[in-house]
């Protein structure tokens, strides 16, 4: 069957023409013109906002005779068993299945009306409508469809797809595709289908298709042909998205870089599994995380963008560079460096012969070795080999003298003294801005110390080593002052046993409270320091200052606070709520909600340190059973202890069987519901009601019109102390 354009009415699509205009040297007749209704069944799914359910409408072919003297007014619907509609008074309507078996037969009453008892109406279903009256003849035919989908239905179908897909389709409504398929050396075309699913939607399997070819479609109901006539269903082939670039990658490698079309969504995979995914910038760029891999293992990345996938960009893992991570300076014995995991290392510093082999971890790739003392000018280079003729050798390391560290330059009086450690034996220059100002000697502990004329304060020096004719780089450090005051310090709360801050390295750090010492320790060679201290009464002042020989810094003052809040209350939260809520210790200004480890809102604290956090836009939090955390700050950034929550699924309502003329609607409810109600289906609070202590419920109904009627839909709705409603049942008048 050809199906006529469609029109949309009253709840149905009704469709004029088609095969009635074609079968019958007729008038085709406009529903909507005529005022003929057709109405949607009760019995099918109502507008609402579940799109699956709203969806699914039926088209009407309606063909009536010139003088439009019969036809259906009301009750032409799915599943509808009941019809009436106008005729010549007094005539008599003859009703049958068309081409087939008579139904009945009604007389038009003196106003032209009539109705029909009619078994339930299927799709595909055809009505022959005849009548014979004051020598005339009339009749009407109405045929029930389907609807149909159109090509905005359909998904693109692009050179990269391997299935067409779509929604919107009528359940039921087979499909089917015409497409090329390569046999051998040929190219033939071959047609498949499918039915639309209860949701709707479609998937039809294909191989990929060349660009710019139509795909055909046609569209059946129980093996009729329902597309419009006229109207082409298919899809063209569009250009697909091209494959990514990618950067080569090594077996240390945590990430894969390139480039792609902006927005798209990258994947990385190997043979078995996804490994990681990204998303391209605004500039065409990725950069998809994933776990470092070993060499020769096979990557495949692919993009993806309106859901058209990419052909796959292969990329093969190589074998990472060795490298030297130890410092190559004059003297030293040991080697440490990085290389593929499980590698020989071989080693050489200078000579033909190789003097170290070992092998790396076979976890981490590290290695150290030992080797003859390097020389200055000197050089390093290692070969991994990961198997027989696979192996990468490392660039070539020259060996210098390392860099003075340690370095310190302290105004004392008109002088600066600079003070650090460097090559034993080895000759120092104090530069400013590439004058000499000063030099000395590294003695036997690899010390060094040398007074200059005094320099501002902020003056940048720079000292480099020179020994056995080869120069170091030069290191540079800042005319300071006298010693830093101690910084960074932590907050000290009454639960606090320890402090921490940073310092001068090596420097002693003295805590004092009333010019008493409570606690005393070193700076570390990093500048950190932690020093323990017995625990201190809030509001006590603390006074911390840093020492070097004679030398003693400014003190820093620190106020100790409260300790951590308590962790928050977190009251009931169902399915259904649209907010979290509970209580907060006092002194919290901050409440926030972590879902799955990572904090998504912020809520807000009342002044009675009430809290509530909007969550209803979160679908995480609409699954009974799924967890999330509750976390309070005060004013000095501290964190209380966590509050771990759940959420609850709706309780069970249980509505007994109501009645017309009944004076209560009782039932069951889960104990500890605070409160009952009734509602009315636009959901219209009506009365509350009384919940016993056994469970028990009961709500008055007297005065309420809407529950006097038989066949009257209402809900009944438990409610906790918050007014969150717990539990939801629809229920029906009975008569």
């Amino acid at each position: 069957m050809k199906k006529p354009a469609l029109l949309m009415m009253a709840g149905l699509i009704v469709t004029t023409g088609g095969v009635l205009g074609t079968a019958f040297n007729e008038s085709v007749v406009n529903a909507a013109e005529n005022e003929t209704l057709v109405q949607k069944q009760s019995g099918l799914p109502a507008p609402s906002k579940d799109f699956s359910k709203a969806l699914f409408k039926e088209t009407v072919d309606v063909m009536l005779s010139d003088d439009e003297s019969i036809k259906i007014t009301d009750g032409f619907s799915l599943g509808s068993t009941s019809i009436s509609g106008i005729g010549t008074p007094g005539g008599e309507v003859g009703i049958s299945y068309t081409g087939g078996l008579e139904i009945t037969k009604v007389r038009v009453d003196s106003q032209g009306k009539w109705q029909a008892i009619i078994p339930a109406l299927e799709l595909g279903q055809s009505l022959f409508l005849d009548s014979y009256a004051s020598g005339y003849y009339a009749f009407a035919k109405y045929e029930i469809w389907p609807s149909i989908i159109t090509r905005s239905n359909i998904d693109p179908v692009t050179t990269n797809s391997t299935k067409i897909t779509g929604s919107g389709g009528y359940p039921g409504v087979r499909l089917e595709a015409t497409f090329e398929v390569k046999l051998g050396n040929k190219t033939e075309l071959i047609t498949t289908s499918t039915a639309i699913d209860k949701d709707g939607n479609f998937e039809i399997p294909i191989p990929k298709q060349k660009r710019d070819f139509l795909i055909n479609m046609k569209q059946k109901w129980n093996g009729t042909n329902i597309d419009p006539s006229g109207v082409w269903l298919g899809a063209m082939v569009f250009g697909g998205i091209e494959k990514p670039s990618a950067e080569v990658i090594t077996n240390r490698s945590t990430k894969v870089t390139g480039t792609g079309e902006v927005g798209a969504k990258i994947q990385v995979s190997d043979k078995d599994k996804q490994l990681g995914t990204a998303e391209v910038d605004k500039n065409g760029n990725y950069e998809a995380v994933i776990p470092a891999q070993k060499p020769g293992v096979e990557l495949f990345i692919t993009q993806e963008q309106n859901n058209d996938v990419s052909e796959e960009t292969k990329l093969v893992v190589e074998q990472e560079t060795p490298e030297v991570t130890s410092e190559l300076k004059e003297g030293l014995t040991t080697l440490s460096g990085t290389a593929a995991p499980g590698a020989d290392i071989t080693v050489w510093t200078g000579a033909v012969a190789a003097v170290a082999h070992v092998k790396a971890n076979d976890v981490t790739g590290n290695w150290t070795v030992t080797i003859p003392e390097l020389a200055g000018g000197n050089t390093v280079q290692v070969r991994a080999t990961i198997a027989p003729g696979q192996f990468k050798d490392s660039v070539r390391y020259g060996v210098n003298l390392g860099q003075p560290n340690n370095l310190r330059a302290i105004i004392i009086g008109d002088r600066v003294k600079v003070t650090g450690k460097g090559s034993a034996g080895a000759s120092i220059s104090v530069k400013v801005e590439g004058i000499l100002v000063g030099t000395t000697t590294v003695d036997n502990n690899g010390n060094f110390e040398v007074l200059i004329l005094r320099q501002l304060e902020g003056e940048q020096l720079a000292i480099s080593q020179t020994k056995n004719g080869m120069s170091s780089v030069a290191s540079e450090t800042e005319v300071i002052k006298g010693l830093d005051k101690p910084n960074g310090i932590g907050i000290v709360t009454s639960n606090s046993t320890k402090v921490t801050g940073k310092g001068s390295p090596d420097a002693t750090i003295s805590i004092k409270v009333n010019g008493r010492e409570i606690g005393k320790g070193k700076v570390d060679e990093h500048g950190y320091f932690e020093v323990d201290i017995p625990k201190q009464a809030t509001g006590t002042k603390l006074t911390i200052s840093q020492l070097e020989g004679r030398d003693e810094s400014d003190l820093v003052a620190v106020i100790v606070i409260n300790g951590p809040l308590a962790a928050p209350t977190i009251a009931d939260f169902y399915t259904n709520s649209a907010y979290i809520r509970g209580e907060v210790a006092n002194g919290a200004v901050k409440v926030s909600l972590a879902v799955d480890g990572k904090f998504v809102k912020i809520g807000t604290i009342s002044a009675d340190g009430k809290y509530a956090i909007y969550v209803n836009d979160l679908a995480a939090l609409k699954v009974a059973g799924k967890t999330f955390e509750i976390v309070t700050t005060d004013a000095n950034g501290q964190l209380s202890a966590v509050a771990a929550g759940e959420v609850e699924g709706l309780r069970d309502l249980v509505v007994a069987p109501y009645r017309v003329g009944q004076a209560n609607i009782t039932g069951t409810v889960k104990l500890g519901t605070e409160r009952i109600a009734v509602y009315n289906s636009a959901g219209l609070l009506l009365r509350y009601g009384q919940v016993n202590a056994d469970g028990t419920y009961r709500i008055y109904t007297s005065g309420l019109a809407l529950l006097q009627t038989a066949g009257n839909e209402f809900s009944v709705k438990a409610l906790n102390a918050s007014g969150t409603v717990t539990a939801h049942t629809n229920a029906l008048v009975l008569p």
